[in-house]
């Protein structure tokens, strides 16, 4: 599979538990600390009963509609199962926490392996796993905005060393049956241009963002002039198209597609360059590839999922043209759910897509309670994947909302573009369209609707908080990134520098920093009434530093108190502030059994703040 790799804040592999890291607000930070904890143990006492009812409900659910996903080990997980050996016990030096983030194989007894450092990844190893050991670096990233990775052309021919910031790639080829000479670059990197390469007889395949439109296309040139004056297109996406996968096969390349939130896919002749589309189901929202380890094989076996759907396992013939449902031991396509595809107007009048799932049997939708999903960044997709909590909720009659708003990816790099840096309001003006659609048409109510969002989801969810706090009841948030401002002005912290082709640069933009300070969720507080909110972090997360949440939320509960004191408002119920802080230092990546209670602890909470216990 070819990695379609994007540096986000919450895709990176866990990393080893650290002393709890609020440093920077010294004393006052570990007193707030302290302070949510001992509150959180008060307030999460009147959702215990409710919870725990709440969790017996999603045990059922969790049971009937989780699968065993246990495989047959391959030689891929005996050889990373080897490597877990070779580093901890024939390595005494090798430090724990630079254990390879990845690794590839160029022959039998040759590994080539990267190392995290501070959320980071530039340098390249190889190693010899022979009589005769040998270590040495390979490569080595000069600029703090770029992420290495490495992996396998398909035929294994070539190993690529792939340098990526979120806007620019350089990749640099290795001969697998040669595997200690010097890596030979492709094409320097050039600012704005994404490349991707695989290898078929004798040719570079470069799936690459280069050229006009700006959307991703696939482009192939021989092997020996591979400079990008060389690239030939052989096939290039439709506009508003989102590429989620590549495979690459002897004779073949099957992409995975998106247009309006549709999947389908193309095959694509590497001989006549002829495609063939193929649509996938209409339930379908979402799609994982499964790995297969033949580069000669005829089939290509994928999940498709949605929200309501458990995953189901799919083939498609590259000799028979045909696509195969595989039935073995899979759950039925939900009956009792109806899906709706909205588009709603935003201020610029761009129409936003959005995917609604209710119960069939559901009356008086306007009066059903509302859970809106937003992300919003990173070019990345709202996720859409299997929750067996969406079941429940469908069952007790909920509503649930994917708003797919820009800044992420679902159509195609336009829509991240559109809705990053400078364009980052677009994501907001979307967001507040969509809210205001959803209740026009008849789905719930403000008092009944509840606004969700992970990671840098909490900016836009967050901003419309602090802009419309009408349209919605409650707030629950997960590691969210809530100081824009703060954080991006802060080069000390791991990710500042990268994330500036996110954000922008307020430390050398006057008029970033205005902006950025001028829908920051942080730094838009203010006196009001509020929907009620939970948040949940992470006491050692580094992707989402807990100084920032700390300080957000004592702003925010100030705001809220000094907005419900005001002799205008005396008498009305103020809004529950809440912070949850986990111990860890996982980034929206809690185990099971927390995953468990932290859902039904969410689901608690909204039932009590929307006053759902009639309903």
């Amino acid at each position: 599979m070819l990695r379609l790799l994007v540096r986000v804040l919450h895709v990176q592999l866990p990393l080893p538990v650290l002393p709890c890291r609020i440093h920077c607000a010294g004393l006052r930070g570990q007193d707030l600390l302290k302070s949510e904890q001992k509150n959180w143990k008060v307030i999460s006492a009147r959702y215990k009963d409710m919870a725990e009812r709440i969790k017996q409900k999603l045990e059922v659910f969790y049971d009937k509609y989780t699968f065993n996903q246990d495989r047959p080990m391959t030689k891929e997980v005996l050889k990373f199962y080897l490597v877990l050996k070779i580093f901890v016990f024939m390595m005494p030096s090798f430090n724990a926490s630079e254990f390879p983030l990845m690794k590839e194989w160029a022959t039998n007894n040759v590994l080539f392996y990267t190392s995290q450092e501070n959320l980071s990844c530039y340098n390249v190893f190889l190693t010899t796993l022979t009589d005769t050991k040998h270590t040495e670096l390979v490569y080595t990233e000069q600029d703090p905005r770029f992420f290495v990775d490495i992996c396998c052309t398909k035929d294994r021919h070539f190993l690529t060393i792939n340098s990526n910031s979120k806007t620019t790639s350089e990749v640099w080829l290795v001969d697998c049956s040669h595997p200690f000479k010097s890596p030979v670059l492709v094409q320097q990197r050039t600012k704005g241009v994404i490349y991707h390469i695989e290898h078929r007889n004798d040719e570079l395949y470069i799936l690459t963002t280069y050229g006009q439109p700006a959307e991703y296309k696939l482009m192939k040139t021989p092997l020996g002039s591979c400079g990008m004056e060389n690239w030939q297109s052989v096939y290039t996406l439709k506009e508003k198209t989102k590429l989620i996968d590549m495979e690459m096969f002897k004779d073949q390349c099957v992409m995975f597609l998106k247009y309006y939130n549709h999947l389908y896919l193309n095959v694509i002749s590497l001989a006549s360059h002829s495609v063939q589309s193929v649509e996938l189901p209409a339930w379908a929202c979402a799609f994982e590839l499964e790995p297969h380890p033949e580069y000669n094989t005829s089939t290509c076996y994928f999940q498709l999922a949605s929200p309501v759907q458990p995953p189901k396992h799919f083939a498609y013939s590259l000799v028979e043209n045909h696509l195969i449902e595989q039935v073995e031991q899979e759950v039925p396509i939900t009956l009792n759910c109806h899906t709706v595809h909205l588009t709603a107007k935003s201020k610029d009048e761009t129409l936003v897509p959005i995917t609604v799932f209710h119960n069939t049997n559901s009356k008086e939708l306007h009066r059903k309670p509302l859970l809106v999903h937003v992300y919003g960044a990173y070019g990345i997709d709202l996720n859409m994947s299997f929750k067996a909590e969406n079941l429940m909720l469908i069952d007790n009659g909920w509503i649930l909302a994917y708003c797919h708003v820009r800044g992420g990816g679902e159509l195609g790099l336009g829509w991240h573009r559109d809705g990053r840096k400078h364009n980052k309001l677009n994501g907001f003006y979307d967001l507040k369209a969509c809210m205001m659609l959803l209740h026009e048409v008849g789905y719930s109510q403000p008092k009944y609707t509840a606004l969700t969002g992970a990671s840098a989801g909490g900016v836009l969810a967050g901003a419309l908080c602090n802009a419309n706090p009408e349209l919605f009841g409650a707030m629950v948030l997960q590691a969210p990134f809530l100081n824009v401002l703060n954080t991006m002005l802060d080069t000390h912290l791991p990710l500042t520098i990268e994330e500036q082709e996110e954000w922008g640069d307020p430390l050398t933009d006057d008029k970033c920093m205005e902006y950025i300070k001028s829908y920051c969720p942080y730094h838009n507080i203010k006196p009001q009434h509020y929907p009620s909110v939970l948040i949940t972090a992470y006491e050692n997360d580094e992707r989402i530093p807990l100084t920032g949440v700390l300080r957000y939320i004592h702003k925010l509960r100030k705001a809220v108190m000094d907005h419900a004191s005001s002799k205008y408002k005396q008498g009305s119920p103020a809004p529950n502030i809440i912070l949850n802080v986990q111990p860890g230092g996982s980034h929206c990546a809690p185990s099971w059994e927390d995953s468990l209670n932290e859902v039904a602890g969410h689901l608690a909470f909204l039932h009590r703040e929307l006053k759902l216990e009639g309903k």
